[in-house]
């Protein structure tokens, strides 16, 4: 017997005010670093984000906060 995974209907799906979600064309993803990490970009060094922001560029709203580290590893 298999076990149907469960949906939580009450979590509210991450959108702006405009009702785009992060994968909408309009949304970009914004890293925050560390002193470090900015450092490393400037001297042209990747580095990996502590942080992704989703902000939508038709209203300036940012909307979504995550700090998963497979998404970070996606920014990287």
């Amino acid at each position: 017997m298999t076990q149907e995974p469960t949906i939580d209907l009450t979590s509210k799906a991450r959108t702006c005010s405009c009702g785009h979600g992060r994968e909408h064309h309009l949304v970009s993803p914004e890293g925050v670093y560390t002193m470090s990490g900015y450092l490393r970009l400037f001297f042209g060094i990747s580095a990996r984000p502590t942080k992704v922001k989703y902000r939508c560029r038709r209203c300036n709203e940012v909307f979504s906060v995550t700090t998963d580290p497979a998404i970070l590893d996606q920014h990287y």
